[in-house]
């Protein structure tokens, strides 16, 4: 089967969007450092698929605007720009990832490519009204990217009526359309617990304050809170991720140690009654230990809430184009902070199949498939036609 096979009604290259996803995996950079993923990315579009405009936003973030013949609905899409630290293993693609301990091992050199198609179609193509909106969106993986664009000055430019978004997901066969209404990923904070003690000599440490025994309670804590939060409607999970305290230096009882744990729920009130919970006993526990105690937030991200007539969308999108299309029973444990701007406006976020039997999301050998990069722009075009189409009028949710 060519390139270019079944790909009815869509006036895209292919072959073209293929080099441009393996150019993307083979310069990956992490979040917050995004620059030149996103200049070839406008590169790209100002050669292959010019559009209207181009707004700056937060950091790397920018969004390419192709307006239809009369004014209308505006529809956003949102790629993210970032990869992961994580060293590539896969030694068997040309395309491997240039540069150590980086790789784009979530698949969002898929996504972008994905949205280089539409701007292929709509620049030859515009839409007889509206607007449709190509968000590039850096610092996905740090949960602040979505935020720190949706607040932007420029973004008042953009007020989307609609915003879509998708990620792929291994362990779901190739071009299977993945979708719920309410929580589609959940809602994470990653926590950072800093207690302070006392130094002194191991063979006297009653002399000092060692966080060691505090951390040990705080971690089998963890533990308890979950178990009080976790309930099939809430899905709720409290994970130690990170340990430090210490030198290697057996005649030194340390004065300072630091864990780190994530929180997860459907919901995000439950983080933040998780948070509550798991903040107040950690402070009791290390007074008890006359440590010193500091919490801080390292990363936040709103659960994916989606809309129940944009999840018809995109149900209608799935089974129009010949994909299969399945209806989750609960949201993926994961967090993606698209969720962010679901917050103010309406929209859904979907799951698109990478195929079973192959590496999952954030492993080392991870490589999206360029087979499913015309299944997203199929249902993405479905979707911002039924978007356009609509005569609901403007339906931005307050904030």
């Amino acid at each position: 089967m060519s390139a270019h096979a079944n790909m009815p009604n869509m006036n895209v290259n292919l072959d073209e969007l293929i080099r441009l996803r393996h150019w993307l995996h083979m310069h990956p950079e992490v979040s917050r450092h995004e620059t030149k993923t996103a200049k070839h990315v406008r590169e790209y579009l100002e050669k292959h698929a010019t559009p209207d405009e181009i707004i700056f936003l937060a950091g790397a973030g920018f969004a390419a605007v192709y307006n239809g013949k009369e004014p209308g609905k505006t529809v956003l899409i949102r790629a993210e720009l970032d990869a992961l630290p994580i060293h590539e293993i896969n030694d068997d693609i040309p395309y491997r990832s240039k540069f150590d301990g980086v790789g784009h091992k979530c698949g969002h050199d898929g996504h972008m490519t994905i949205l280089a198609g539409l701007a292929q179609i709509y620049a030859k193509e515009r839409p007889q009204s509206g607007r449709i909106v190509l968000l590039y969106q850096p610092d996905e993986e740090t949960g602040t990217g979505a935020r720190e664009c949706s607040r932007h000055p420029n973004f008042q430019k953009i007020k989307p009526d609609f915003a879509f978004s998708l990620h792929n997901f291994p362990d779901f066969p190739k071009h299977q359309i993945l979708c719920k209404t309410g929580t589609f990923t959940s809602s994470v904070r990653f926590m950072a617990i800093r207690l302070t003690g006392k130094e002194s000599h191991s063979a006297m440490p009653e002399t000092g304050a060692n966080p060691s025994l505090a951390i040990a309670e705080i971690t089998l804590l963890s533990q308890e809170v979950q178990a009080q939060f976790d309930t099939p409607e809430e899905y709720a999970l409290v994970v130690p991720i990170h340990f430090q305290m210490g030198i290697s230096s057996s005649g030194v009882s340390p004065g300072y140690g630091e864990a780190h744990y994530t929180i997860r729920s459907c919901r995000d009130e439950t983080v933040d009654k998780i948070w509550d919970t798991f903040s107040k006993k950690a402070q009791e526990i290390a007074e008890r230990h006359k440590l010193k105690i500091e919490l801080e937030v390292l990363e936040d991200f709103a659960a994916n809430f989606n809309d129940a007539e944009v999840v018809e969308m995109v149900e209608k999108a799935a089974k129009e184009n010949g994909f299969n299309y399945t209806q989750l029973e609960k949201p993926f444990r994961g967090g993606e902070d698209f969720g962010e701007i679901l917050k103010q406006h309406k929209g859904a976020m979907f799951g698109l199949g990478a195929g079973e039997n192959r590496p999952n999301l954030h492993n080392p050998d991870y490589d999206f498939p360029d087979e499913i990069i015309t299944t997203g722009i199929k249902m993405f075009k479905h979707m911002i036609e039924q978007a356009l189409a609509s005569n609901e009028g403007t339906l931005t949710k307050a904030a």
